[in-house]
């Protein structure tokens, strides 16, 4: 029964909660798209994987290039905020990113 109230209110949500929530999905998958990256050329990027990979960054790339470029025309200040963060995300050691929600939590308060 959670599974369809979930869902009820993702069809009532406001226009700004569905772009808020598209904006976070974007910066989710570019942030995979360029971790996939990483492992290009490691013994773990074998035939089967490869190939996995390789349709899945095709369809994601061609998922996220309309989206992108309406929030870069829509709020470019944002756009490239959130490009900054994805890169300082991809730089982080392990360390730093168990440590991103309590920095994120300090700052809200």
């Amino acid at each position: 029964m959670a599974g369809k109230t979930e869902y009820r209110k993702r069809l009532v949500m406001s226009a700004p909660d569905r772009f808020q929530n598209a904006v976070k999905l974007v910066a989710l998958l570019q942030l995979s798209l360029e971790q996939m990256d990483t492992i290009k050329g490691t013994k773990i990027y074998r035939h089967k994987i490869k190939n996995q990979i390789n349709l899945l960054e095709k369809s994601l790339e061609s998922l996220l290039s309309g989206p992108v470029s309406e929030l870069d025309e829509r709020n470019e200040d944002l756009f490239n905020t959130i490009q900054e963060n994805i890169s300082m995300v991809l730089d982080m050691s392990l360390e730093e990113l168990s440590m991103l929600k309590v920095a994120v939590e300090e700052s809200r308060e």
